[in-house]
């Protein structure tokens, strides 16, 4: 991303389940670097070597760090001495919820001790002193991953709303090949009239220029784009809303060499002038040779 803001450097911590990995991806998502659980020996020295960048950083650690709860708070001091702008971001939940979690994802507390209920309480008491010296602290009790990752956008971007963060792809494709797994919008475009049956047009593509003049003068054709182009308009918006990463916007004919080609590219130009940064692929270019 260009001209980004950032609102860190951020240490994320906190209890076990309780929404570390949300935040340092939904950062990664902005632009972090984001560096999970390294030693406590190393975390001075990364934030040295990355001095030039370093309101792009976020050390996410947690209680496997060795050392944590003990020498920690020492090492947070110290490095808001040279980095003022630094933010302890500490997680947690009600014990009740986090059980509720790990019954779901059926996967070990990283304490063991003995039941889960005791470890996310031994857990809660080992981190005591690293959460009183939080500048934040976000209860995730009643946050769904959606609200959480809202947060921490806002928070990372050093805004008061969050960012766009959805990326947009605009595929042509052939349907011979298959629909691109990835595809969260396809258009079916194999209704159009068809270039392939024109006979001086057949070996050509949609990006050629007698192609395009022959489409462009079909009426049809133009309707579809304008219909397709609405929907992507009315849709990307709220995808943003629900702070959706990826957009692909599939569009296939049967040999993904001219119509599809031809409609891709001026769906992606109404978007580009909408204000949305797009990308533009022909995803079976490699095939148009043996078409």
């Amino acid at each position: 991303m260009t001209d980004q803001k950032f609102g860190g450097p951020f240490v994320i911590t906190g209890l076990s389940g309780s929404g570390k990995t949300v935040l340092s991806r939904s950062l990664e998502d902005i632009g972090y670097l984001c560096v999970d659980n390294i030693p406590l020996e190393l975390v001075s020295s990364l934030f040295d070597t990355t001095d030039q960048d370093v309101g792009r950083l976020a050390v996410v650690l947690d209680v496997r760090t060795r050392g944590m709860a003990e020498r920690f708070p020492e090492i947070f001091h110290e490095l808001k001495k040279r980095y003022p702008n630094l933010r302890m971001i500490f997680v947690e939940a009600d014990p009740a919820v986090l059980l509720r979690r790990y019954s779901v994802v059926r996967r070990p507390h990283p304490m063991r001790d003995g039941a889960v209920e005791n470890s996310i309480n031994a857990e809660r008491r080992s981190l005591a002193a690293v959460r009183d010296i939080a500048d934040l602290i976000v209860d995730t009790t009643h946050l769904s991953p959606h609200d959480l990752r809202r947060q921490v956008l806002t928070l990372g971007s050093g805004t008061s709303e969050p960012p766009d963060v959805l990326s947009v792809e605009v595929e042509s494709f052939s349907y011979l090949q298959g629909v691109p797994a990835t595809a969260s919008l396809v258009f079916d475009v194999r209704f159009l009239p068809n270039p392939y049956f024109v006979q001086e047009l057949r070996g050509m593509s949609g990006n050629d220029e007698p192609v395009k003049n022959w489409l462009n003068g079909q009426e049809e054709v133009e309707e579809a784009i304008r219909r397709i182009s609405d929907l992507a308009l009315y849709l990307i918006p709220r995808y943003d809303d629900e702070l959706k990463s990826d957009l692909t916007i599939a569009v296939g004919c049967t040999g993904g060499r001219h119509r599809s080609v031809y409609v891709a590219d001026r769906v992606a130009s109404v978007l580009r002038a909408a204000g949305r940064e797009v990308v533009l692929r022909h995803r079976d270019k490699e095939q148009w040779r043996y078409t």
